[in-house]
């Protein structure tokens, strides 16, 4: 196949593939695995606005507000041969092409409802660790991920070490990661049982469960303390808006929370917080809209009931325009507007941004699945992560 014809502004643009007639292309991807009886013009789809290459799937921590309405699957991972696969094949594809088709892309998140720090990538014949999982992704394909945990049980030998090593290889090859993002809120399963028995006035259980709180993310900032020294990690902060009924969980709560959290790094690191300013809780805890959570998933019940109905009527009217689209016409608003998920499985979905609404944070979301699946070894069913309507 005569590539020479692809000129040199498109091969160095953004999303390349996407910017070619497919049919001047289909076939180069014959015989790479991974795009058995996957055409051009779908790779193309998957790598514009390419978001999430999912390694680990299922979430047991039941946080009260979480977007996506993660329910306590059973904890699940990619198999690690079916990422060298997914790596192998477009890093093949690449280099028959002639560039990287993955261009115009920042980051590739790989999660969306779990916490990496709990489980190993599970392996024909071992487990493998998320560093070596990063790793590869970068050499491969040349995006940086971003890793994000709300902790971890650190009397878990496996969490503290993986963990630890992360942070250590992290420092040594900064380039591997976009962001360590530490994810810090009272809206956690723990923190909901420290709730529940304030409610049954068991002040016992309630100090109890806000300590193993408190002592898990002050655990993590510790680990990943250097990186927040050179800007490579940086802190989720999210609170409820000051509503009738959220007083637990609203701003000023939230910020007493972060307090005694950063209370406890200073016992820890001593002098070593007095160079990362980032972390003192006038700075992370001063208001901002950017903190409020969303209205949507579980987080609807922080906001009022009209409030709530309005946003859900404007997803559901866009949801039916996309429907009412003509197959053509729908499949150029998702590969314009959506950003793309692969799923432990090989399935492909779409998510697009509600964009008719004002909203008091970040907009809530639609995801639909599309007709693509790459050719993974692993083809069990994995329910997938939608945001609710």
């Amino acid at each position: 196949m005569n590539l020479s014809h692809i000129p040199a502004n498109i091969k160095n643009s953004s999303f390349p593939l996407t910017r070619i007639n497919p049919q001047h292309v289909e076939g180069i991807q014959k015989g790479i695995p991974l795009f058995d009886r996957v055409g051009i013009k779908d790779i193309a789809f998957i790598t514009k606005r390419f978001e999430t290459l999912n390694l680990f799937r299922g979430c047991n921590l039941g946080c009260s507000h979480c977007l996506k309405d993660a329910k306590p699957l059973k904890n699940g991972t990619i198999l690690f041969e079916d990422l060298v696969r997914f790596l192998d094949g477009f890093k093949a594809l690449n280099e028959r092409l002639g560039f990287n088709v993955f261009q115009g892309n920042k980051y590739v998140n790989i999660i969306d409802d779990s916490n990496p720090s709990d489980i190993p990538i599970r392996g024909k014949s071992r487990n493998h660790s998320v560093n070596e999982a990063l790793k590869m992704i970068y050499e491969k394909i040349n995006l940086p991920s971003i890793f994000v945990t709300s902790g971890w049980n650190s009397a878990s030998k496996y969490s503290q070490q993986s963990s630890e090593e992360l942070a250590g290889m992290i420092e040594k090859n900064p380039d591997f990661v976009k962001s360590v993002e530490v994810s810090i809120n009272p809206f956690s399963g723990i923190m909901e049982k420290s709730r529940e028995a304030l409610r049954e006035n068991n002040q016992n259980r309630a100090e109890f469960f806000r300590n193993v709180y408190t002592d898990r993310m002050a655990n993590a900032l510790k680990v990943f303390l250097k990186l927040f020294g050179t800007g490579k990690a940086s802190i989720i902060y999210r609170h409820a808006p000051d509503y009738k009924g959220n007083e637990l969980v609203g701003e000023s709560e939230t910020r007493r929370l972060y307090e005694e959290i950063y209370s406890k790094l200073e016992k820890m690191t001593g002098s070593a917080l007095e160079n990362i300013p980032y972390l003192r809780p006038e700075n992370l805890t001063s208001f901002d809209k950017s903190h409020l959570i969303e209205s949507s998933g579980r987080g609807r019940r922080f906001f009022p009931q009209d409030r709530n109905l309005k946003e859900q009527q404007e997803l559901i009217d866009e949801a039916l325009e996309l429907e009412m689209m003509s197959p053509d016409e729908r499949s150029k608003e998702l590969l314009d507007c959506a950003v793309k998920c692969v799923d432990i499985d090989g399935k492909v979905y779409a998510t697009m941004p509600a964009s008719k609404v004002e909203y008091i944070s970040a907009p809530i979301e639609l995801t639909v699945p599309t007709n693509i699946r790459l050719n993974y070894e692993n083809k069990s069913a994995v329910p997938p992560v939608f945001s609710d309507i």
